[in-house]
C-alpha cells in the first residue's frame, strides 16, 4: 500500500480505548450482572476478549476443560489466564499471529506462584491451566509489565479468600491503576499499605452502565502528524485520563507544537522549531515507533530510553523501527538501555516491512509527511487489531 500524505487538517472523533473497554468487558462477566458499555471499540482485540468471555460464560463448559481463543490480544490471553479460574477448575488457552511466537514466562510463574498447573510449550501458547488455587499471600514481580497483576486482581476480586498481594518493581503501572479505577466502578473495595494490597476476596461486582473513553494510544500517531505538520483538533478524549500514552503531550511540547484544550476538545498545532527532545518510554512503550518517526522530523539529536521494553511486543519495535531508520537514511547509536537519533527533518522515499505490527503500520503512515513520494507499506492489515478506521482517517485528515 503506497501512502502520501500532505498536512494534517481536520477534526478526529478518537476512537475508543480498547484498554480501557477490554477491562469493563471483563468486569461485567465476572459480576454476572447486566452492564451497558457505551462506545465500545469495534478493533480486532476488543472482538477477541467478547469472544473468549462467550465461551467462559457458557454453563455447558463448568464441568468441561473450554479451549479459550484470544486471538491476538496480548491482554486478553494475561487477563484470562487468571480471570478463567474463577468460571472453570480447568481450561486451555490459544491464540493467533505473532502471538503465539512470543513467551509468556511472567504469566505462567505468578500462575504457579497461586498453585495452579501450567502446561506449556517453552513459554508459548497454547497453555493448559488447571488446579487449586493454594496462596492468597504473594509477592509479584511486576518487572515485565502490568497485565497479569490486573490479571491477578481481576480474579482475586471475585475468588474467596484473605488476599495479600505485594507488588515489586512494577513497569506499566498506569495501566494497572486504571484496573483497579474500574474495580472500584463495579464496588471493589481493597486497603493499599505502599506496595501491598489487602481485601476479601468473593466482592460483590455490578456497574448498571459505563461509557469507554478515548484511545490516547490510538491517537497519538494523528497528534504526532499534526505536530510535524499541520494541525488538527481531537474530541473524546478523557484530560484526567489515567492511560499512559498521555505523557505524549509533553513530548510534543519539547518539540515546539502546541496544545490548548477547547470546549473539551484537543488541539494541536505544527512546531515551527521542530525541537529534538529525551523520552523515557518504560511507562509507555506503545509510544516509541511513532516517537522515533517524531525524532527524525526533530532537527538534531533526540533520545528515547526504556527500549528494554519493547522485544517481546507484537514485533521487536526496536530492530522494526532500526531498519526503519537506516532505510531512512537516519543516523542512530544504541547506548544500553537507550537509543539516539539523528534527525534532519526529512527521510527516504522507501518499502517498510510492518511486521504485522499496528503501531508499526501507525507511525510508517506518519513517517510518509517526512517526504514527497510517502511510504510504501508491505502490509498494513495488522491495524484492525486496535484501529480499524486508522487508515481511513490519516487519508481524510492529511491530503490536501
Amino acid at each position: 500500500m503506497q501512502i502520501k500524505a500532505h498536512a494534517y487538517s481536520g477534526h478526529l472523533a478518537a476512537p475508543s480505548s480498547k484498554s480501557y473497554g477490554q477491562r469493563l468487558l471483563v468486569l461485567t462477566a465476572l459480576s454476572g450482572q447486566t452492564c451497558q458499555i457505551d462506545k465500545l471499540g469495534k478493533d480486532r482485540d476488543t472482538q477477541a476478549m467478547k469472544n473468549a468471555l462467550a465461551v467462559l460464560c457458557n454453563k455447558e463448559n463448568i464441568n468441561h476443560s473450554p479451549l479459550v481463543d484470544v486471538g491476538e490480544s496480548g491482554f486478553a490471553l494475561r487477563t484470562l489466564a487468571f480471570v478463567a479460574r474463577y468460571f472453570s477448575a480447568s481450561y486451555q488457552l490459544t491464540g493467533r499471529g505473532t502471538l503465539m511466537q512470543r513467551t509468556h514466562f511472567a504469566t505462567i510463574d505468578l500462575l504457579e506462584q497461586l498453585g495452579l498447573t501450567v502446561v506449556h510449550h517453552d513459554g508459548k501458547l497454547p497453555l493448559q491451566i488447571s488446579g487449586a488455587i493454594a496462596r492468597t499471600i504473594l509477592e509479584v514481580d511486576g518487572t515485565e509489565g502490568s497485565q497479569y497483576v490486573s490479571g491477578l486482581f481481576l480474579l482475586a476480586a471475585k475468588y474467596p479468600g484473605n488476599w495479600q498481594i505485594t507488588i515489586k518493581n512494577l513497569n506499566s503501572r498506569p495501566y494497572f491503576e486504571m484496573t483497579l479505577a474500574a474495580l472500584s466502578q463495579f464496588g471493589f473495595v481493597y486497603q493499599q499499605n505502599g506496595e501491598t494490597y489487602s481485601f476479601e476476596g468473593a466482592q460483590q461486582l455490578s456497574c448498571a452502565s459505563m461509557q469507554v473513553e478515548g484511545d490516547w494510544s490510538g491517537v497519538a500517531a494523528h497528534l504526532v502528524g499534526a505536530a510535524i505538520r499541520g494541525k488538527i483538533k481531537v474530541s473524546g478524549l478523557n484530560r484526567l485520563s489515567l492511560q499512559p500514552d498521555q505523557n505524549l503531550l509533553k513530548v510534543l511540547a519539547r518539540f515546539g507544537a502546541k496544545s490548548e484544550w477547547i470546549n473539551g476538545k484537543l488541539m494541536i498545532l505544527e512546531s515551527q522549531d521542530k525541537n529534538p527532545f529525551d523520552f523515557d518510554c518504560t511507562q509507555q512503550p506503545d509510544l516509541f515507533p511513532v516517537l522515533a518517526v517524531l525524532a527524525c522530523a526533530a532537527k538534531g539529536k533526540s533520545t528515547l530510553s526504556g527500549i528494554h521494553r519493547l522485544k517481546n511486543k507484537e514485533s521487536d519495535r526496536l530492530k522494526a523501527m532500526c531498519a526503519a531508520l537506516e532505510m531512512w537514511g537516519i543516523g542512530y547509536q544504541i547506548q544500553e538501555d537507550k537509543i539516539e537519533i539523528q534527525g534532519t527533518g526529512q527521510i527516504k522515499s522507501v518499502k517498510i516491512n510492518t511486521y504485522n505490527d499496528h503501531r508499526i503500520v501507525m507511525a510508517s503512515c506518519v513517517a510518509s509527511l517526512l517526504c514527497t513520494e510517502g511510504q510504501e507499506l508491505e502490509d498494513a492489515s495488522a491495524i484492525e487489531k486496535s484501529y480499524p478506521g486508522f487508515i481511513e482517517d490519516f487519508l481524510r485528515l492529511t491530503q490536501a
